[in-house]
C-alpha cells in the first residue's frame, strides 16, 4: 500500500536525502583510516633499514679522552707516588698500620713514642688525599710499615723521620711523605691519577686509527677502551686494552694511540706520569 505524499512527508524526505552516502566521502574515510592504522603500526615494525650512504665511507674517530681514577679499598682515589722514612735504626722497620692521609699533615708517623706525655699532642698523618682509604690504615697506633717485620718497635734504617727504608717523613721505601715505593706523596707507586693537585694531560697530536679491512667489510662499529700512561715528556709510555672490540680494531687503536702526543700532567709545577683511560670510537660514515 502506498502512502500519500503530504507536505510533512516531503519535508522528511528532503532531510534524509542530505545524509545519503557520497562516493567522495567514502574515499576520504578509507584514506583517513589507512593513515591512522599506518601510524599505529609503523613504530613496531622490524629492523631499521641501513642507510647506504653512511656505509660506503669507512672512518674512525676518537670520542673523548676520559679521566678515570683507579680505585683502592674503600672507593678511595689513588694518586700514585709514595713515601718513605726512618731514623737510621740498625733494625728494620717494625710492622704496623699507617695513619690517615691529609693534605696538610702536621707530623710524620713514628713507630716509637719518645714522649709519653706531650704538651700538645699532634695526630700524625701522611701527605695525600684525605678521602683515601687503605686496608693498612688505622685510627690508632702504634704505627709501622705494613710490610715491616714483627719485632721491637723500630722506625727502620731510612732517614728524615717517618718509618721504613726511604726518606722524607713517609712510610715505606720511597722518597716523600706518602706511603709506598713512589715519590713525593700519595700511595702505592706508579703513575699519578688526575686530581689532588695533579693536572690532566692535554692532547696535542691525536691521529685517528685506520679501520681494519675485516671490520670494514663487516660494517662493524663500536668503542675500544684503553688504559694509557702519559709520561713526563708527553709520550704514551704504556697502553693496555681495558675493553676490546675485536676484528682487528683493538690492534689498530693501540698502534695509533702510541703515536699520540700530549702536554704532560703537572704536580707542584713539575711534569709527572699520569694514567688515563681513552675511548676510541670506530664508526662508518
Amino acid at each position: 500500500m502506498t502512502l500519500p505524499l503530504t507536505p510533512r512527508s516531503l519535508e522528511f524526505a528532503h532531510v534524509w536525502r542530505d545524509y545519503r552516502p557520497h562516493a567522495a566521502s567514502w574515499m576520504n574515510s578509507v584514506m583517513v583510516h589507512a593513515l591512522v592504522l599506518t601510524a599505529l603500526i609503523l613504530p613496531f615494525t622490524g629492523k631499521r633499514l641501513p642507510q647506504s650512504s653512511t656505509l660506503n665511507r669507512p672512518a674512525s674517530s676518537w670520542e673523548r679522552v676520559s679521566i678515570y681514577l683507579p680505585r683502592l679499598a674503600g672507593n678511595a682515589l689513588r694518586t700514585g707516588g709514595g713515601g718513605g722514612g726512618g731514623q737510621r735504626s740498625p733494625t728494620p722497620a717494625s710492622r704496623g698500620p699507617i695513619p690517615r692521609f691529609s693534605e696538610t699533615p702536621l707530623a710524620p708517623p713514628s713507630a716509637t713514642i719518645p714522649n709519653l706525655k706531650p704538651v700538645m699532642p699532634v695526630q700524625p698523618n701522611l701527605l695525600g688525599p684525605s678521602k683515601m682509604a687503605l686496608p693498612e690504615m688505622s685510627m690508632l697506633g702504634p704505627w709501622g710499615d705494613p710490610h715491616g717485620v714483627i719485632g721491637p718497635y723500630s722506625n727502620g734504617p731510612g732517614t728524615d723521620g717517618g718509618i721504613g727504608e726511604g726518606s722524607d717523613g713517609g712510610v715505606g721505601p720511597g722518597k716523600g711523605r706518602g706511603y709506598g715505593p713512589g715519590p713525593d706523596a700519595g700511595c702505592c707507586g706508579g703513575p699519578y691519577g688526575v686530581g689532588s693537585g695533579v693536572s690532566a694531560p692535554i692532547p696535542l697530536y691525536r691521529p685517528e686509527p685506520a679501520y681494519s679491512e675485516t671490520a670494514r667489510k663487516a660494517k662493524y662499529q663500536g668503542i675500544v677502551d684503553l688504559w694509557i700512561v702519559v709520561d713526563a715528556r708527553g709520550n704514551v709510555s704504556h697502553v693496555r686494552i681495558a675493553k676490546p672490540l675485536g676484528m682487528g680494531l683493538d690492534e689498530k687503536a693501540v698502534e695509533t694511540v702510541r703515536t699520540w702526543r700530549f702536554k704532560p700532567g703537572y704536580r707542584n709545577g713539575a711534569p709527572v706520569p699520569v694514567r688515563l683511560m681513552v675511548e676510541i670510537m670506530f664508526r662508518l660514515f
